[in-house]
Formats: structure tokens, sequence, C-alpha cells
């Protein structure tokens, strides 16, 4: 009797837990459901509620609509105010002419110039947008050019709108045309389609000085303010009593803090690149008096390092250049497998480029310009030292002494060793 009862009792607690439990699990799952309802009920009013702005394109601009801008000049009037000119695209002239080269037979154009001036460049675009049937678009726009006349008279609010602007790239090439800029872009492009590409073609091959606008708003947001551009001019030939022009780089254009004081040639230019090591795809030639001719070498490999020392007072800069060339070319007589001919060619190269380092760095002290990053040196190694001329950088740089250490040799002297011009005196 007493298990009997013991069983009832027991199985009568456990029935009352039994139900706790369910009724806890009831309301645990009513309490899930409860808020499974209230999300799906929040996401499809959230979903209802976005239908309404994807329901269309309402402030859609098709290309059809558009004005695309390859290239932009930037001109000072004579009566002081700014010639905003822009090259604009004509997508209907490139629907593939005779032959299938994209240029309409080769006769229409593919871009026009348009310009219009004003008080700035704001207000200049503000008229061309007025007098154009499309809207102006700025995002295809690769090449911004400055005229000789507003770069002498500063670019910063220029380039101020360039930057607050939301279409201009920032990786867009900027550059300095003697001149005036609209010419630049008036000029017939013969390789490319336009002018705006052959312009970013010279660009992009490194030939010369190469600044993007990102590149030039860190150099004017910088403390020395140093900034260089690629110069730009109108080349003009006669052949066969036909009349031909082309656009070339002159050499740099010098500013000090945004404005223009001076230019350096092209060969200068060059010595510039060797020292900040940008020189890219650029063949030197020389001549050898002992060898009766010319030889050009390519410079595979090039390392360029910048050590600062100071000793009693004495400011100097030692340039270390290591470079090592393929002979591209040998129009002397001398034999490239004799050691004496060896090192007549590493001596007559390495004076070479020790020779347009030098100019570059004159130049630069003569303009008080301090473009080949000695002050970036040592502030690095003479903190302390650089503190007190740091406000008088510009007084002291034109002292300080240069140290070359021009290491030059030849890796690879070509398949024919024997010159030609001994080959022909045999």
């Amino acid at each position: 009797m007493c298990i009997g009862r013991l069983l009832i009792r027991n199985r009568v607690r456990f029935g009352a837990v039994s139900q706790r439990i369910e009724e806890s699990v009831g309301q645990s799952v009513g309490k899930v459901l409860k808020n499974s309802l209230i999300r799906k009920s929040i996401f499809l009013a959230v979903f209802a509620g976005g239908i309404f702005f994807l329901a269309g394109c309402w402030d859609r601009i098709e290309i059809n609509d558009l004005a695309i801008v390859t290239a932009t000049g930037i001109d000072k009037s004579e009566d002081g105010q700014v010639v905003l000119s822009l090259e604009i695209f004509i997508p209907k002239n490139m629907t593939g002419g005779e032959g299938g080269n994209g240029l309409g037979g080769g006769e229409q154009q593919t871009t026009m110039v348009t310009y219009h001036k004003g008080r700035n460049i704001a207000e200049a675009l503000s008229k061309l947008q007025a007098e154009m049937p499309r809207k102006i678009y700025w995002g295809s726009c690769k090449i911004f050019i400055f005229g000789d006349a507003v770069a002498k008279d500063g670019i910063q609010e220029h380039v101020d709108f360039l930057l607050r602007h939301p279409q201009p790239r920032e990786r867009a090439f900027i550059l300095v045309s003697r001149g005036k800029a609209k010419k630049i872009l008036d000029t017939k492009a013969t390789l490319e389609r336009f002018s705006s590409e052959t312009l970013r073609e010279i660009a992009n091959k490194k030939h010369g000085m190469s600044v993007t606008l990102q590149e030039l708003d860190t150099m004017l947001t910088s403390k020395d303010q140093n900034v260089v551009l690629p110069y730009l001019k109108i080349l003009k030939e006669k052949s066969d009593g036909k009349k031909t022009q082309y656009t070339v780089l002159e050499g740099t254009v010098l500013f000090k803090k945004d404005r223009m004081i001076g230019t350096i040639s092209e060969s200068t230019t060059r010595g510039l690149l060797w020292i900040t090591d940008k020189l890219k795809e650029y063949t030197v030639t020389f001549e050898i008096e002992e060898g009766n001719g010319h030889i050009s070498i390519f410079p595979v490999k090039t390392e360029v390092n910048l050590t600062p020392r100071i000793q009693n007072g004495e400011w100097k800069m030692i340039v270390d250049v290591h470079t090592e060339g393929t002979i591209v070319q040998n129009g002397t007589t001398l034999d490239l497998d004799d050691r004496k001919s060896e090192r007549k060619i590493n001596k007559v190269y390495r004076d070479k480029v020790e020779e347009r380092i030098r100019k570059a760095i004159e130049a630069a002290q003569e303009h008080g310009l301090d473009v080949v990053g000695y002050g970036r040196e040592f502030h690095q190694k003479y903190p302390q030292q650089w503190k007190k001329v740091e406000g008088r950088w510009e007084e002291v740089f034109p002292e300080v002494k240069t140290e070359f250490h021009i290491h030059a040799n030849i890796r690879r002297q070509g398949y024919i060793n024997e010159p030609i011009k001994t080959k022909g005196q045999k």
C-alpha cells in the first residue's frame, strides 16, 4: 500500500511539473511567434516604403544628355578675366567609317573646342553651360592645362576650384603651356583621335615631368610649396609645302608657392628625373671623341641615394647613383669586347649622368627651390639642426654643397660586338 501511494503521489507531482513546463514552453513559443510577427511587420513596412524610392530613375542623366569634356584649358584674357576652354567629345562622329578606324572616314572631327570667359572658372563654366544644349561632364577629363600668363599670376585659386568640384579626377594630369592653353587644344592630333589623348600619352610615357592633380595638391599644401609642372609648346614644321604642328614637352616649369618663376630645359629636366629616381624609358646618347661617333645606352637599372652631412657648420649632400645600362646603338669605332674601350664608355656615361644631375641641382639652387628633396633628407637625419634653418631654408639651400658618387656600368653590349664602322673599313 505504501509503495502504491508513493507512486500515485509522485505521478501527481510529475504531472504538475509537466504541466508547468508545458505552460512555460507555450508562453516562450508565443513570445517568439509574437516577436517574429513584429519583425516581419517592420520589414514589410520598410520594404514597402522603399518601393516608392525605387519606382523610377527620376534623377537619371542619359549619356546622350552629356557634353563629355576630354581636356580643359585655363587662360587669362587681356582684361584680366579667366578664359575657360573645353575640348568636348562628339560621339556622333565616332560611328566607324570606311576601314573600321572609328574616325568616320578620317574627315569628321571627333572633338570640338568651346570657350568662355568670366571673373573666375565657376563663372566662365556657368556661361558655357548656359550656351550648351547638354550638361557639361568633367568626369572623363584627364588633362588640365594652365596658360603661362595664368601660371605667372598664381594657380592656387584655380586648383582649389578643381579640387572642390565633384567631377574632375584627382589622377588627371596638370600641365603648363607656352602661350595660350587654348592653342594646345586647337592643335590637330595626328596619331591619336584628339589632342587630349596625345597629351595623356605624352604624360604617361614619363619621358618628362608628370604631375597629377592630387600630386599638385600635395605640393601646394606642403611646407616648402615647391611645385614643378611639365611645360608644353607647339612645334611647327614645313614639309613638301605643307605646314604641320604638334605638341611636345619643352621642359619643366618652376613655381615659388603657386606662381611660375622660371623654367628649365628638357635636358636639365632629365637630371631632375635622375636625382628623384623618376626617369623611365629614356635612352642616353653621348659622343665619344676617341671613337669618332655617338653611342646610345638604355638605363635598365638605376638606384639613387641621398646622404646628408653636416661638418664644421658646412652642409653637404652626397649624391650616390648606381646605374647599369645596355648599349642599343654603337656608332663609334670602339670594340666593345676590349676592356679599354669599355672603361672609356663607362667613364663618358658616368660623366654624362653627373653633368645632367648637376645642372638640375644648380638650376634649383639658382631659383632657391628645393625640388630635389635636400631639405627632407636633412630634416630626417638632423632634426635639431633643421629646426634652426627651417624658416630660412630658401637662403640655406643654395649654399649646400653637393658631392657626387656616380657608378655607371654597361651590363649588356648587344649581339654585335664588332662596330659597324670598323667592318666597313675592312
